[in-house]
């Protein structure tokens, strides 16, 4: 009887659990956010929780989740980018559409100039692509959509008065549908900044860092430059200017379609990381989003004198590309794009030659070169009917290639003496 009634009491305490169990589903988690603010709010940990959650939903209702996995992966990778935010002092910001960012960067001419590509090339249409010339005007890099219409970076070099064949710059490895856009070289003709949508990308485009093996002849594995220049959004042009130790990047994060912010700091010789375990998880991910400028001032003579230059640059005119006719390197310190800028007269008449030879040779060198093709092509007999037009034309162009030289030494040694 007793055993009876102890387990008629374990029944009843028991029921009741059994019947709300039956009566209620477990809770989900209950978000006051979505994903997408998450990551906007540089959440990264809570937008990965979030995304983990509706992943598991989703395949539990046999439903797609391309679009939630992209965005984790995002998250996932922005998380590990923003333990190794850059400090940087940003002294300006701007928004302005973004057909309008390339006029309000304000370079010297020593290092180079940008422009669209369709602005260069004096076509219309096509994709948003950017190039960069350098300071000498003779070589270009320049973003160009391929057959499936996915960006490349390309070169072109002026040699003789005529633009060469471009090439397609290597090292990059990209994957099929990569977009590579908006190159900037610095004065040393070897590092160069660019965007790209591509694998290691956080969202978007985001800006990458590479340099140019001369023993190899390519471009070294590029590295993403990390936060803040790069974001969830889209951040596509990073320029520094040495002589003026100023530099610009550009985003798209928290602005309108086809508006962007310019943001303008203070380029250093070495990276240096925030302290996280110092500023705490918040003020971290508040510094990596750029929440306030302000906060990024820590050397406030160091911020008014680039403040000074800043201004200072925004009063020159927009450093428009030269008309060159040619570009004839004196001594390091001279350089002459036109036949007036020679200051001996005899130099002047001298470089006029050297002028038309630039052109012959030119000339030959493109007349050789289908030689060349033709005799590729063609069976024995042929070859042997342009076989000593081919010999003739080699030795015109090494005389040619004489006679440039020649002069050249000439023009340099009266220009110098004047």
């Amino acid at each position: 009887m007793k055993k009876s009634l102890i387990i008629l009491a374990a029944l009843l305490i028991a029921l009741p659990a059994l019947a709300q169990r039956k009566g209620k589903k477990v809770q989900k988690p209950a978000y006051t956010v979505t994903a997408q603010e998450a990551m906007a709010a540089y959440d990264f940990s809570l937008a990965e929780e979030i995304l983990e959650h509706q992943i598991a939903g989703l395949t539990k209702k046999k439903q797609p989740t391309d679009q939630e996995e992209g965005l984790l992966e995002s998250a996932r990778k922005s998380l590990l980018r923003l333990h190794a935010t850059e400090q940087v002092t940003i002294i300006d910001s701007m928004i302005l559409p973004k057909k309008q960012v390339l006029q309000q960067i304000k370079l010297s001419e020593e290092c180079g100039s940008i422009m669209s590509c369709a602005d260069f090339f004096k076509s219309a249409g096509g994709k948003d692509c950017t190039l960069f010339r350098n300071e000498l005007g003779n070589h270009v890099v320049y973003s160009e959509a391929n057959k499936k219409g996915f960006l490349r970076l390309k070169e072109k070099s002026l040699i003789g008065g005529e633009w060469s064949m471009e090439k397609q710059l290597t090292g990059f490895e990209e994957e099929e549908e990569d977009n590579l856009n908006f190159p900037f070289m610095l004065s040393d003709g070897i590092t160069m900044y660019y965007a790209a949508e591509c694998e290691e990308s956080i969202g978007g485009y985001d800006i990458f860092m590479t340099r140019y093996d001369t023993d190899e002849q390519k471009f070294l594995a590029p590295e993403n430059i990390g936060m803040p220049f790069n974001s969830p959004a889209n951040d596509y042009l990073l320029v520094i200017d040495e002589f003026q130790q100023l530099g610009w990047f550009v985003t798209d994060r928290n602005q309108p379609v086809d508006t962007v912010c310019l943001y303008t700091f203070i380029p250093t010789e070495t990276r240096r990381i925030y302290n996280e375990q110092e500023l705490g998880a918040t003020k971290l991910a508040s510094l990596a989003r750029i929440s306030s400028i302000k906060d990024t001032w820590k050397d406030m003579n160091a911020v008014n004198a680039a403040k000074k230059r800043l201004a200072e640059a925004r009063k020159g005119q927009k450093n428009e590309v030269k008309n060159r006719d040619f570009t004839f390197v004196v001594n390091d310190n001279k350089t002459c794009y036109t036949l007036s800028q020679f200051t001996n007269p005899q130099a002047q008449q001298k470089a006029k030659i050297w002028v038309e030879t630039e052109k012959e040779y030119a000339a030959k060198s493109k007349e050789l070169g289908a030689l060349r093709d033709k005799y590729a092509t063609m069976n024995e007999a042929g070859r042997k009917q342009i076989a000593s037009q081919i010999l003739l034309a080699e030795s015109t162009l090494e005389r040619l290639a004489s006679d440039k030289l020649a002069l050249e030494k000439e023009i340099r040694r009266l220009e110098q003496n004047k």
